[in-house]
């Protein structure tokens, strides 16, 4: 700060008529303008290294949402609703039906809070997987080599299914490094009863548990804890696993997650196995 000041004042003598600056004022004069200039290049080399990754970044996303989007035309949230109540119908399970799902951004943003950094062999697991949705964003995030989920429900099961080959197009038609990322995923949306699903691979497990009986609670946790493999991860809307068992918070242990066609978050609990 001082030589900028002596720079400019001796300068400002010379322009006045007042005889040429000193070398030492001269030499600083130099050397303050040379610092400024490489600071302004290294400023513009900065926002432009930054522009450039934002945009890649914008890009990226865009490319995910369009494939989304395409591969949920006409099934949004009401849609699959309806397909829940109509399947349902007539079953004598008490409230044990519902259809829920998240924002694509939202359900985005959880995977790369739950599982930050893409891993060989990392696996996703959606219990309950309802139109498939959790798993196509899994499939999209570019963090697993697999992305696999099951439902109970034929309807909403033929519904994913269906669902899964207008994913196949929309990938066809694509490009960029996000769709190269989801072609390399291996995607399987299969029809039956969570309890019996094997999970032992899985390294992140999504569950839409809120019109879980407590029963069914019950049964899951049993299930989660003797099969999981220590380190994996659990996300479970809605509902709580006993803690201080083989579930362990991690990373605050919470999350409000926006779902679509509703300004209401939903509560997701975010648990590690620990052993």
């Amino acid at each position: 700060m001082r030589r900028v000041a002596v720079a400019r004042a001796a300068f400002s003598g010379a322009a006045r008529g007042r005889g040429r600056p000193s070398a030492r004022a001269r030499a600083d004069a130099r050397r303050d303008g040379r610092g400024r200039a490489r600071g302004r290049d290294v400023a513009r080399a900065s926002t432009t290294g930054t522009t450039r990754e934002d945009d890649a970044r914008d890009d990226a996303r865009d490319d995910a949402r369009a494939a989304y989007d395409a591969t949920y035309e006409g099934l949004d949230r009401d849609a699959g609703l309806a397909i829940a109540e109509r399947a349902d119908r007539g079953k004598t399970r008490e409230d044990e039906w519902f259809y829920g799902e998240l924002e694509f951004a939202a359900a985005r943003d959880a995977l790369r809070r739950v599982c930050p950094n893409a891993g060989e062999g990392r696996e996703f697991v959606d219990l309950g997987s309802g139109l498939g949705k959790m798993v196509i964003v899994a499939a999209l995030s570019g963090l697993f080599e697999r992305a696999r989920g099951v439902e109970l429900l034929t309807e909403l099961h033929e519904a994913a299914t269906s669902a899964r080959a207008a994913f196949d197009d929309a990938l066809a038609r694509g490009d960029g490094e996000v769709i190269e990322g989801a072609r390399a995923c291996e995607v399987t949306l299969d029809e039956g009863d969570l309890l019996n699903y094997d999970v032992s691979s899985a390294d992140v497990v999504y569950i839409h548990a809120t019109c879980f009986t407590p029963q069914l609670l019950s049964a899951l946790a049993l299930k989660l804890a003797s099969e999981l493999k220590t380190g994996a991860r659990v996300m479970i809307m809605s509902k709580q696993f006993p803690e201080g068992w083989v579930f362990k918070p991690f990373d605050g242990g919470y999350a409000a997650l926006a779902q679509p066609q509703s300004k209401w978050k939903l509560d997701c609990f975010l648990y590690e196995i620990s052993r």
